[in-house]
């Protein structure tokens, strides 16, 4: 029976008619809301990628190799090491080159900044391994991977603006000035392998890429080193700007100025005293130290034995007192104790230098801090808790800059082949007070046990972490985009952080989260 509109009462029409109506509106709502999704949404959210197969193997077999003590030589693990590393950028590498995706959780910044992350932190670790005179060539899946021509295709397609794979223009406070930087100290480090056989017109191509992060506004933090380092590196490779340089010594002068505290360690906000002093700030300055020794010598080398000082008391078999963000750089921590021994071999030894490196990367490789070919996104295993949102798949690649420093140092101290020296922890109790920034380590002996105790955090209860729940999954499942709960005062707020590693891990089965 076919109802005519006109037939119907009005009770019935004005239902139709506000149906109508709330249908329209929901429909517009609807529609407005996915739009204004799109620009809130993560480039790549709904993309991943797939762990490559077999990779349980490799996983087990990189324990089974570092570990395995052998008396002859310390760079065998570390060979086994590097390996690992390059199976897992070979298989998630793009088609040009220019991009490693890794599996795991991306950063608010997307999919590709995540997969040119990829890349630069794994471009400037292969750097390293080359100009420490090591293998060029390795057979994976029964094909051979040519890290020179790899690499090289990969600088050039990620350059140039009419490739696929371009890594696009840099803007302010972008994530590519952050990447700018190991491409450019990764191009000087690997000059006689790439650079050197790159054309005129290529290195041009570069240049002009390298050069947008340079001027551009940058957190007012350790990212004020990153236009400095990409400018010295580039004049080191012979593309010298007056202009470039004037900028850059000015940025320098004032970030010393407002950030630097006194006994080696520097402010670094918006958190403050953190271990970004170890992995990035004296990391930096020991690369630009090494691109152009006139630099600011004097005062790196100073700043460096006064830090130096009191962080060497750090390490054990245990790890160390971890705090911060950034968790998943740890692996990096001894990034300085090596630099240590280059600037400083009246201070710090080589063996005392591989005791610090070995001690860290046994503890978390034993503790399963690598999966799939790279490094987990947490503190033992992957652990969204710890987090942070600029924290991609390929960001904690950043742990490798320990090994950067250590490959390196093998043309100036005999590293690989020094006898251990024992660390602090294995000689005695301590309990040393830094009283520029408020810190006491204290150590002992018989539990191997070390604490971080922070003054100005006496008072303070001992937060725990937030989750990862239900609640930040609805929220990434809604937005696209990341929801990892804020631990600051977890990270930065506790009176005591200790290689007891409570923190981080589940009390019910003393696991990690």
């Amino acid at each position: 029976m076919k109802i005519k509109f006109s037939t119907l009462s009005n009770k019935n029409k004005k239902g139709i008619l506000l149906f109508t109506i709330f249908i329209t509106i929901a429909v517009f709502f609807i529609l407005n809301i996915s739009s204004k999704l799109k620009h809130i949404r993560t480039e790549g959210w709904s993309e991943n990628t797939q762990p490559y197969n077999n990779y349980e193997y490799f996983d087990e077999k990189i324990k089974t190799d570092f570990l395995t003590p052998n008396d002859s030589s310390h760079f065998e693990k570390y060979q086994y090491l590097f390996r690992y590393f390059a199976q897992g950028a070979y298989n998630y590498k793009s088609n040009k080159n220019a991009l490693i995706s890794y599996p795991g959780a991306i950063s608010s910044r997307g999919r590709k900044v995540n997969a040119l992350e990829g890349f630069a932190r794994y471009f400037v670790f292969a750097a390293s391994w080359l100009n420490a005179g090591h293998d060029n060539t390795f057979t994976f899946n029964n094909e051979t991977y040519n890290l020179k021509k790899t690499l090289k295709e990969g600088i050039l397609a990620g350059t140039d603006k009419n490739s696929l794979e371009y890594w696009g223009d840099i803007k302010d406070y972008d994530q590519r000035i952050v990447e700018a930087v190991d491409i450019a100290l990764g191009l000087w480090l690997s000059q006689d392998h790439i650079w050197n056989n790159l054309t005129v017109n290529e290195k041009n191509q570069i240049n002009s890429w390298l050069e947008q992060a340079i001027q551009k506004q940058t957190v007012d933090n350790n990212w004020n080193l990153f236009p400095i380092i990409i400018t010295k590196s580039l004049e080191a490779l012979g593309y010298k700007s007056e202009e470039n340089l004037k900028y850059v010594n000015s940025i320098y002068k004032t970030y010393k100025k407002k950030h630097y505290l006194g006994s080696g360690w520097f402010d670094d906000p918006p958190k403050g005293i953190d271990y970004y002093n170890a992995w990035s700030i004296h990391y930096t300055l020991f690369w630009l130290d090494q691109i152009d020794p006139n630099f600011d010598h004097e005062f790196i080398k100073t700043s460096h034995s006064q830090f130096l000082s009191f962080y060497k008391y750090f390490f054990s078999e245990n790890g160390f007192p971890i705090m911060g963000r950034s968790i998943c750089y740890r692996m990096a921590a001894p990034a300085p104790i090596i630099s240590g021994a280059i600037l400083l071999p009246d201070e710090i030894s080589p063996g005392f230098a591989i005791n610090a490196l070995d001690a860290t990367w046994n503890y978390f490789i034993e503790n399963n801090a690598l999966e799939y070919g790279t490094v987990t996104q947490g503190y033992f295993k992957n652990n969204l808790s710890i987090l942070d949102p600029y924290t991609g798949t390929g960001s904690c690649l950043w742990s490798l800059r320990s090994l950067i420093v250590a490959f390196y140092a093998d043309k100036y101290i005999p590293l690989w082949d020094s006898k251990k020296e024992n660390l602090p922890i294995q000689n005695s109790d301590f309990n040393i007070k830094n009283d520029v920034i408020g810190w006491s380590i204290i150590g002992k002996k018989e539990t191997q046990t070390i604490s971080l105790k922070i003054d100005k955090n006496t008072d303070n209860k001992m937060y725990e972490l937030n989750n990862y729940n239900f609640v930040n999954q609805l929220k990434e499942f809604v937005l696209e985009k990341p929801s990892r709960p804020d631990n600051t005062k977890a990270l930065y707020y506790r009176s005591e952080y200790t290689t007891d590693n409570n923190l981080f891990l589940n009390k019910r089965n003393k696991k990690n989260y």
